[in-house]
């Protein structure tokens, strides 16, 4: 009995321990804990904490905070970039911290190049790495302009156009073509624009600057490169979502002070008396047509407040073998003018996957967005008389016409030859009336398997297969009503044109990578062929005389006509690199590649590009006794190769031939064929050779980092329009051929310092300077200089130098006028010019250089901090050492003409008013003050510094939402607060082209924008 007993207990006994460990082991177990960094002992925000072998995992919030439910025999997982990842066995507590260790590697950033990585110490070649994080705290619409400022080298112009690209320039003209670098977004060439990509998505940033880092792209790296890497998500991290957007107000913070209609009108009239002409209808109190009932102040009429907003919203997570990014954007800018346009909308959606699985990976992605651009109305065969941009002709408007007519067809007023016998143009006007406006949809996939061949210890060899399919299509409509402004515009007809373009480029690559280590040696080489297709399609449409009330479709109106054609190129390359690194101190990166381009003629189709560089660790050698807290990274580098330019256009080689020339054959009319123009069979690339010596530090234990850059740069057989003489028959009297030659030499500086030894406050402050000198070594032909808007470029010159005549002061009376040089037309109170000839007469032969158009410094300065929950950004960017010629000061100064008027002009010469520069006002200008010329004003310094950004944010506590969020930040910015500048224009910054970069033909202007935004992540 008791031996049954015994047993019976006994079992009881080993159920009770089976059920005790069972249930310790599945037993839930709240776990707290913070997750701080080594170093500095500050909280780290965003670390994952996942629960190894399941999904079940929450993030630290902004005080390293974490919390989670776990099983009591759990191993806690903790990751976060730039660390090392950490197992922490849980062992039944109920409270973990820990103390996450720099992963000095990943420290020392791992930086995307063409085809690749590279740790940043191991790079040998000039890159700058931006923080994808600030630039994103800017609201533009086009990528591009967020390389602003934010590094040594790189320049960038725009106007405040919503939609506008922007001209990038990376390290000088070096060419008189495209100009704009090459962009590749991940691993993907794109060309030479990057507006349709949605700035939220990036990742990461990398500009290669020089012919090491960009060789291996070869001819198209010539102008640079810029690569992006969009964002990925991350393995065995359970789904998070993101909400990010804001809300802001454009203004034109700057007015240009023109004329009142009192002003207006003495001025107007006194141009007339001095120049013996009796006085026009409108601005003469004695005439029945006087005006004096109106006074329009332009700029308030026709500018607005605009308004932008974006809204993003994005996924992301992964398992062990899968991980997943997803977005959807919504961007729109309503611009500042009145009427319809310019406004930019887009929506985009991006969904990043990379699926792994042993030796096999994948990595598809596809994006889509869709944009609608209402831009600014411009018709150049409505609009005739060489018009300026639409901005300067609001400003020129004179205040004595009104903005509305009835009696008009449009109901807008215009120009009276009778009244005000002016040509100007109601913009506000002209902008509701015109319809004008492109719409774009764009499809861009990847898909890039590999395959691990070899991948063991000392070996790993890699194939991928790089595929990509990029389709844009582009619908152009623009619709005239029939309309009547006035004695010079107007139209007895409407007019639609409705045009379409279709861009395909297909890409297919193979590259192979082998890495292996030998004691101290390591070798990483790549092997590639690629080949790369563009075919575009453009048609065009045109129709007239559409029925009211309008339906603009093509098929209601008559006169209708049609055109189209079909563009063909293709590129294929062969490609190597060797990076060689000898025991972390001496370092060798060899580029070739090979080129092939149907743009040239196939004797001429194939360039081979090679480069050399070389960098030395000095830190790391035995004889550098530099304690590592005082220098951590030193390193000398040199680069030298050359690159590339095949953005020429297409089929420029060869000869066109009109087949409708009539031929006369025993009196019977025939048609043949001609050659209509000259052009040059035997072009070939355009070829930049690059050296680069630079020098990168890392200094007290890690708080700054310094790079400086020396460059040279000389691009030959650059395409230039040589003129041949018309008697050749020839329809292209300026053929191009290889025959120019610039050279850019500079140095480049950029320092940060980095303050993160405080618990409570924190910051980074970073600086960048760049220099550039540019000289044109050769034009072709007998070197004749190449004109532009008062500017010419010359060899041993700049490109496009300001040209013109010296000022030389104001003539006060008629006896001065006959002690100096004829001068046709002069009276007292026009401007004197120096006779620089010596022959006693001013004529074209006293013309010289005036000045720089190209600034030689340019530079930008960045300060972000945290301090406690909040963060602040102040970013500012400028340049110096240039000159402008603003097209609109100008036409507001002219001494004839009758539009309307800078207030500069109330101090003009008269007889009583002999102390000024500015000269008398007449009508015809007899004396040519109006020439180009470096009489005050005409030529203004374009030196400026521009506040670009200025943002104040909030973190609120976490604990306010439960587990409802994992963070909300709110805060506020101001973009472009203000400009502090000598130029009297809207944008020192403008848009120009390539052989008149000093003059600034007309820009829009750059609003004020204050935002407010909210960052959101559950």
């Amino acid at each position: 009995m008791r031996t049954k007993t015994l047993k019976r207990n006994r079992f009881r006994y080993l159920c009770f321990l089976i059920a005790f460990i069972g249930f310790s082991s599945f037993a839930q177990n709240t776990v707290t804990g913070v997750v701080k960094s080594s170093g500095d002992e500050l909280p780290l925000m965003g670390v994952n904490v996942i629960e190894e072998g399941t999904t079940n995992g929450v993030v630290t919030n902004m005080n390293g905070e974490y919390s989670i439910d776990v099983a009591q025999d759990a191993v806690l997982l903790f990751s976060y970039l730039g660390f090392e990842e950490q197992e922490i066995e849980i062992n039944g507590r109920s409270t973990v911290d820990i103390t996450m260790v720099n992963n000095l590697e990943t420290l020392d950033d791992v930086v995307v190049v063409g085809y690749g990585t590279q740790r940043k110490s191991d790079l040998t070649g000039a890159v700058s790495v931006l923080d994808a994080d600030e630039v994103q705290k800017v609201s533009n619409s086009d990528v591009s302009q967020l390389l602003q400022g934010r590094t040594a080298g790189v320049t960038v112009t725009a106007d405040g156009q919503p939609g506008a690209g922007a001209n990038v320039r990376i390290r000088g003209v070096s060419t008189f073509g495209d100009s704009q670098p090459l962009y590749i977004v991940d691993g993907v060439p794109v060309g030479t624009s990057i507006r349709d990509f949605n700035p939220n998505d990036i990742e990461t940033i990398q500009v290669l600057k020089d012919a090491s880092a960009g060789a291996i792209y070869g001819s198209r790296a010539a102008n640079g490169v810029v690569i992006i890497t969009t964002k990925q998500g991350t393995k065995n991290t359970p789904l998070q979502i993101q909400y990010s957007g804001y809300y802001g107000i454009d203004e034109v913070a700057q007015r240009i002070p023109v004329l009142g209609r009192e002003d207006y009108q003495m001025i107007s009239n006194e141009k007339r008396m001095n120049a013996g002409q009796p006085l026009i209808p409108g601005n003469d109190p004695s005439s029945d047509l006087y005006v004096d009932n109106i006074d329009t102040d332009w700029q308030s009429v026709g500018l607005k407040s605009g308004s932008r907003q974006n809204h993003n919203i994005g996924l992301s997570g992964g398992g062990e073998n899968i991980t997943y990014n997803a977005s959807l954007d919504y961007f729109k800018n309503e611009g500042v003018f009145v009427g319809n346009g310019p406004d930019y909308e887009r929506y985009s959606g991006r969904i990043n996957t990379v699926m792994e699985k042993g030796r096999f990976k994948i990595s598809p992605s596809l994006y889509y967005t869709h944009s609608f651009e209402n831009s600014l109305t411009f018709r150049g065969d409505v609009l005739t008389g060489g018009r300026p941009p639409l901005i300067n002709d609001l400003v020129n408007a004179i205040p004595t016409l009104g903005v509305y007519d009835p009696e008009n067809e449009g109901g807008y007023a215009g120009t009276s030859s009778e009244i005000h016998q002016e040509i100007v143009l109601n913009v506000p006007g002209i902008n509701s009336l015109f319809t004008n406006n492109v719409e774009v949809d764009r499809i861009f996939a990847i898909i890039n398997p590999e395959f691990k061949i070899i991948d063991n210890e000392d070996h790993q060899l890699t194939y991928k297969l790089n595929t990509s399919y990029d389709k844009t299509h582009v619908r152009s409509f623009s619709f005239v009503p029939e309309f009547e402004m006035g004695y010079f515009f107007g139209s007895g007809k409407s007019l639609l044109d409705d045009n379409s373009a279709i861009y395909t480029v297909g890409l297919v690559e193979n590259t192979l990578n082998y890495n292996t280590s030998l004691g101290q040696h390591t070798f990483d080489i790549v092997l590639g062929q690629t080949f790369q297709k563009n075919t575009t399609v453009l048609r065009s449409a045109h129709s007239e005389d559409l029925p009211k009330p309008y339906y603009p479709v093509l098929s209601n109106g008559v006169n209708q006509t049609v055109g189209g054609q079909e563009i063909e190129s293709s590129l294929a390359s062969y490609f190597g690199r060797l990076n060689y690194n000898f025991d972390d101190r001496y370092l060798l990166t060899a580029t070739v590649r090979r080129d092939g381009s149907s743009r040239f003629k196939e004797e001429n189709r194939w360039g081979t590009f090679p480069s050399l560089a070389l960098g030395w660790r000095i830190n790391n050698e035995e004889f550098f006794n530099v304690s590592e807290d005082v220098v951590s990274n030193l390193k000398l580098r040199a680069s030298y190769g050359e690159l590339g330019n095949q953005n020429i256009g297409d089929y420029l080689y060869q000869a066109v031939i009109n087949r409708n020339i009539p031929y006369n054959f025993n009196l019977d009319r025939v048609l043949g064929g001609l050659q209509t123009s000259v052009v040059s069979e035997d072009i070939v690339w355009e070829t930049t050779t690059s050296l680069d010596i630079g020098l990168d530090a890392t200094l007290f234990s890690r708080k700054i980092d310094v790079t400086l850059d020396y460059y040279e740069r000389e691009t030959v057989d650059i395409l230039v329009g040589v003129p041949i003489p018309w008697s050749t028959g020839s329809v292209n009297v300026n053929p191009l051929v290889n025959a120019g030659s610039i050279r850019n030499s500079g140095f480049e500086a950029e320092v940060t310092y980095h303050h993160n030894n405080s618990e409570d406050f924190n910051f980074d402050l970073s600086a960048n300077v760049s220099t550039i000198n540019n000289e044109v070594l050769a034009l072709g032909g007998n070197q004749e200089p190449i004109s532009g808007a008062g500017s010419r470029t010359q060899v041993g010159r700049e490109v496009g130098e300001h040209f013109g005549f010296v000022y030389d002061g104001i003539f006060q009376t008629q006896a001065e006028i006959d002690e100096h040089a004829f001068q046709p037309g002069a009276a007292p109170g026009d401007v004197r010019f120096r006779d620089l000839s010596g022959d006693g007469e001013i004529n074209a032969d006293d013309r010289t250089f005036l000045g720089s158009a190209l600034p030689s410094v340019t530079y930008g300065l960045n300060f972000t901090a945290n301090y406690k929950r909040f963060d602040f950004t102040l970013f500012t960017s400028g340049a110096a050492g240039y000159y402008i010629n603003s097209r609109l000061y100008r036409s507001l100064m002219l001494s004839t003409g009758y539009i309307n008027a800078h207030e500069d002009i109330l101090n003009r010469w008269t007889p009583e008013n002999t102390d000024t520069d500015i000269p008398r006002v007449v009508a015809d200008d007899p004396n040519g003050n109006a020439r180009d010329s470096n009489r005050p004003g005409w030529l203004q310094k374009g030196d400026y510094l521009r506040i670009n950004t200025i943002s104040l944010g909030y973190s609120l506590p976490e604990d306010l939402f439960g587990n409802s969020l994992n963070s909300l930040r709110v805060y506020g910015t101001v973009q472009n607060l203000h400009t502090f500048q000598y130029y009297k224009g809207y944008n020192p910054d403008f848009n120009s082209g390539i052989l008149e970069p000093g003059f600034d033909n007309g820009t829009y202007p750059r609003p004020r924008t204050f935002m407010l935004g909210v960052d959101v992540s559950f």
